[in-house]
C-alpha cells in the first residue's frame, strides 16, 4: 500500500520534526501533527481527508497512546498504525499485541530516537504486505462451488534440513482460485469453512489432490515427507484417526511420512476428547506438530499433555529476532526446550541469509520461507527439486 496523508501525535516537539522530515523524505508531503492524544484523536474525527497513517507515542499527557489505540478500534479506523516510544521492548510488544485484537492495523514499533532507515523498512515492508485487517468470509455458495470445481488447490513449500541441506519435506498450502484463474483471498476462503463447518470437506478435498501429485512424483522417483495443516474444529471429531488413515493408506503411502499440523492458538480449549484423536493418531503412524508456536499460551506442562513431536516457532519471532530481543530468546528457549521434549523444531519465514543462520545457531533442525522458496505449483515441485542447490540460496 501506499501512504499519502499522515499524521504523528507526538507531546515531544522534536520528534515531531524529524518525523516530519523523514516522512517527506520517504515521499509523504501531507503531513500533519498533534502535541497529545486528544488533540490526534480530534484531528483524526475532523479531517476532510482520511488518515492513512499515523505516528503515535506511547507517553503522553491527557491521553496516552494506549487509549489512542482503543478509540482506534472504537472508530474503525481504516488507516495504518506505527507505535513509536522509548518504553520497555515489553510494553510496546504488549501495544502491538493489543492493537491486533482490537482490530487496528499495525505495522510495527519504532523505538526512540527515530532511525529514518527503521521507518523506510516498515513503510517498503507494508508496500509488499496486504495489510488489512477485517477479512468477509467468502459465502457457503461460493465456497462450495470452488470445492466442487477443484478450485481449492494444493501448493507445496519446501523444508529445508539444516543439518544435511537438503529439502527432505514439503508443507501443503491451500490455494483459491476464480473461474478465470485468478487467486482469490485464502483467509476469507478458511473463515467460510470454519463459519459454515465445511473444514473437514476442504480439507480432505485437498488430501485427495495430494495422493494424486504424490504418485505421480514417485512415478517419477521423487519421495518427500509431507506436512498438512488440520483444523482444531476437526480433533473433535472421533472418526478422524481412521477416516485420515485409511485415506493415505489406501493410496500406499507410509503414515510415518506425514505431519499433521495444529495451530497452537487453540491447543488450550482441547478437552478429552483431542486427547483421544492425537493420540490414535499417533499410533496410526502419523506425526503431530504445533503450528505457529509463541504466539498462543501454551505452558510447558500443557505441551506435555499432548502428543506432539514438532514444533514450528512462528515467523514473527523469526524475523523479529535481529532487533526484538524477546523474540531471539523465545526462538532460542523455543529450541532448548525441543531438545528437552525430544521434538524436532522447525522455523517458519526464513526470508534472509541471516536469518538462516540465526536459526541454524539456535538449534533449529529445518527452515522454510522465502529464502528457500515460495509456495510451488504441484506440476513444478519436480522441477523446482532437482534444480535445487542449497549452495545458491538467496533471498527470494
Amino acid at each position: 500500500m501506499t501512504f499519502v496523508n499522515a499524521l504523528i501525535i507526538d507531546d515531544d516537539p522534536i520528534f515531531r520534526l524529524v518525523a516530519e522530515d523523514a516522512l517527506r523524505a520517504l515521499g509523504i508531503d501531507t503531513i500533519s501533527v498533534a502535541e497529545d492524544g486528544a488533540e490526534g484523536l480530534q484531528s483524526i474525527v475532523n479531517t476532510d481527508r482520511p488518515y492513512d497513517l499515523i505516528i503515535c507515542d506511547l507517553q503522553m499527557p491527557n491521553l496516552d497512546g494506549v487509549s489512542v489505540v482503543r478509540e482506534l478500534a472504537n472508530i474503525n479506523f481504516a488507516g495504518a498504525l506505527i507505535i513509536a516510544s522509548s518504553e520497555a521492548d515489553a510494553v510496546i510488544s504488549a501495544v502491538q499485541r493489543m492493537a491486533i485484537m482490537v482490530g487496528v492495523r499495525i505495522l510495527g514499533a519504532l523505538k526512540k530516537p527515530l532511525k529514518i532507515s527503521t521507518l523506510k523498512n516498515l513503510l517498503s515492508q507494508a508496500k509488499h504486505t496486504n495489510t488489512s485487517i477485517a477479512t468477509k468470509p467468502m459465502t457457503r455458495h461460493a465456497l462450495k462451488e470452488a470445492l466442487s470445481d477443484k478450485r481449492v488447490v494444493p501448493h507445496y513449500q519446501p523444508k529445508f534440513c539444516i543439518r544435511t541441506q537438503k529439502v527432505t519435506a514439503l508443507e501443503v498450502l491451500a490455494r483459491i482460485f476464480s473461474k478465470d484463474g485468478q487467486p482469490l483471498n485464502l483467509e476469507a476462503g478458511l473463515k467460510a469453512a470454519e463459519q459454515y463447518s465445511l473444514m473437514q470437506v476442504f480439507t480432505f478435498s485437498l488430501i485427495e489432490q495430494v495422493i494424486k501429485h504424490v504418485k505421480i512424483w514417485k512415478l517419477k522417483g521423487l519421495a518427500l515427507d509431507l506436512s498438512i495443516n488440520v483444523s482444531p474444529a476437526m480433533l473433535r471429531n472421533l472418526d478422524l484417526p481412521d477416516l485420515i488413515g485409511d485415506c493415505f493408506r489406501s493410496a500406499d503411502i507410509d503414515l510415518q511420512t506425514i505431519t499433521l499440523e495444529v495451530t497452537e492458538e487453540r491447543l488450550m480449549d482441547y478437552d478429552a476428547n483431542v486427547l483421544e484423536v492425537l493420540s490414535r493418531l499417533r499410533l496410526l503412524g502419523f506425526k503431530l506438530s504445533i503450528d505457529d508456536f509463541g504466539t498462543g499460551a501454551t505452558s510447558i506442562e500443557q505441551l506435555r499433555l499432548y502428543p506432539f513431536n514438532e514444533l514450528k516457532i512462528d515467523k514473527s519471532f523469526v524475523q523479529g529476532a535481529k532487533t526484538d530481543l524477546f523474540a531471539r530468546t523465545t526462538v532460542e528457549a523455543s529450541a532448548r526446550l525441543a531438545a528437552m521434549l525430544d521434538m524436532k523444531i522447525v522455523a517458519e519465514g526464513v526470508e534472509t541469509e541471516a536469518e538462516l543462520d540465526f536459526v541454524r545457531n539456535a538449534g533449529v533442525h529445518m527452515a522454510q520461507g522465502f529464502l528457500i522458496a515460495k509456495a510451488l505449483p504441484a506440476e513444478k515441485v519436480c522441477e523446482w527439486i532437482a534444480g535445487f542447490n542449497p549452495g545458491n540460496i538467496k533471498a527470494a
